[in-house]
């Protein structure tokens, strides 16, 4: 019998952790963890915590944070050219901003209030392992009803990250095609992130395309696994890389090591940057897309 789950930050930092140590040894290809990936978190948050927890459980924490990370990520790009709180790890907005955007994104009537509020004082906890995690399924908010707006009343919702290739393109043009919203009464807004909320028909959109998705990626990664023979990759692994940006002279806590994480998480990255023959040319790669990332938050 599975454990009650208890999410204090401590725990939630061994979940976080245990997430990027399966992605950095490649068990979440095409965004979702493999079922030795899934094994491996059950198995070492018991390690670290003491407590049995089901796939269940575990999954649907991950995916409240991802739901977190969504609201901060639309409240942040609508707050182009403001200042940013290193502090609070949030945006500083005025009063004035705020009592405007609160009056365009809330609807009473509606019942719906704008989750952006969440982070007015203080943004997510850990938002760089968050960017690592969640980076490539965050939305703009703007195909929803109002920004902000993605609500569900179920905390296991099967939502996906899926990197762009040929293959998906398909996919997303058909989640953008969103059919006509159906009015339904919704329930009545709560301060308490807990309180399950109506589906808005964007989020209902999505989250079945994408279990479409899981379904088929986890019979790719499950059609791979039974294989007795695996396919010799000349991409090297994220752990192989981050040896050589060390030895590129890229020094840790530094805005450079920062970036560079984020780049060596995409195969093609690796690829391109394996294939340069000296460290000096992989250090000048480095700079120059560091550089263009500074530009465009800029």
């Amino acid at each position: 019998m599975a454990d009650k789950a208890d999410w204090c930050d401590a725990n939630v930092t061994y979940l976080i952790n245990i997430c990027k140590k399966e992605i950095e040894d490649d068990n979440r290809p095409m965004g979702v963890f493999t079922r030795i990936g899934w094994k491996n978190l059950v198995t070492k948050y018991e390690e670290k915590t003491g407590l049995k927890l089901t796939k269940k459980q575990l999954k649907n924490k991950l995916d409240n944070m991802k739901k977190e990370y969504i609201w901060f990520m639309e409240f942040k790009n609508a707050t182009t050219g403001l200042g940013w709180n290193e502090a609070k790890q949030t945006v500083d907005c005025s009063k004035d901003w705020w009592d405007e955007h609160l009056a365009r994104c809330n609807n009473p009537d509606k019942g719906i209030k704008c989750n952006h509020v969440r982070s007015r004082k203080q943004g997510p906890k850990h938002l760089d392992d968050l960017h690592m995690l969640f980076d490539k399924i965050h939305v703009s908010g703007t195909s929803a009803s109002c920004p902000g707006d993605i609500s569900s009343d179920d905390s296991s919702d099967d939502v996906v990250e899926m990197e762009r290739t040929p293959e998906n393109d398909e996919v997303k043009v058909t989640v953008s095609k969103r059919s006509k919203p159906v009015k339904r009464k919704r329930k009545a807004s709560c301060t308490d992130a807990e309180e399950k909320e109506e589906k808005s028909p964007f989020f209902r959109l999505y989250k079945n395309t994408c279990l479409k998705i899981e379904t088929t990626a986890e019979k790719i990664s499950t059609s791979v696994e039974a294989s007795s023979t695996h396919p010799t990759s000349q991409v090297p692994s994220i752990a192989e890389t981050r040896k050589m940006v060390k030895d590129c002279g890229v020094k840790e806590k530094t805005a450079l090591m920062h970036t560079t994480t984020f780049f060596i998480v995409k195969p093609e990255f690796r690829e391109v940057f394996c294939m340069l023959e000296t460290n000096e040319g992989r250090f000048d790669l480095l700079e120059r897309e560091h550089a263009k990332e500074m530009m465009r938050h800029m």
